[in-house]
């Protein structure tokens, strides 16, 4: 057995995250197609840094902005093959807590409606609002999941 220690190609890892001091957000690591990638589809900016050029987005973005060019460049990075890692806070996909309660309770709705059903016909309406093709909780759910 070959006890070799493994290659960790750490410059094509890409890191998305928000400087805490200067409030900036900003992409570290990657290769030269990883940059193109930043440039074309997030409208990050290369810079000179003290370890290298990295690359971030303009000054005085809103937040919201920040989010969307953030998400959109780490999924183009992702769908090229780069390994990328997304702070959480910059994900665009990630929402407040209040959402996500709004989304549970209404889960539980529908669990408790389905098993308080007595006729088919009320089953099959909490089937419809579940698997329903355009607005049904599967068809979205797979919407998410292919778009991630």
């Amino acid at each position: 057995m070959n006890k070799t220690k493994p290659d960790f190609w750490v410059l094509e890892y890409v890191t998305i995250t928000k400087d805490s001091r200067t409030g900036l957000v900003v992409a570290i690591g990657g290769t030269e197609q990883a940059a193109d990638s930043l440039q074309r589809t997030g409208g990050f900016l290369t810079a000179p840094g003290p370890r290298g050029d990295y690359h971030r987005l303009p000054h005085g973005l809103p937040i919201e902005q920040q989010r969307l060019k953030a998400t959109t460049a780490s999924h183009a990075l992702l769908a090229a093959g780069h390994s990328v890692h997304l702070v959480p806070t910059l994900n665009m996909p990630a929402t407040p807590d209040g959402d996500r309660d709004a989304a549970l309770r209404y889960l539980t709705q529908l669990a408790e409606r389905a098993s308080a059903a007595e006729t088919s016909s009320a089953v099959a309406e909490v089937l419809t609002e579940v698997a329903a093709p355009v607005h049904g909780l599967l068809p979205l759910t797979r919407e998410v999941i292919v778009r991630s």
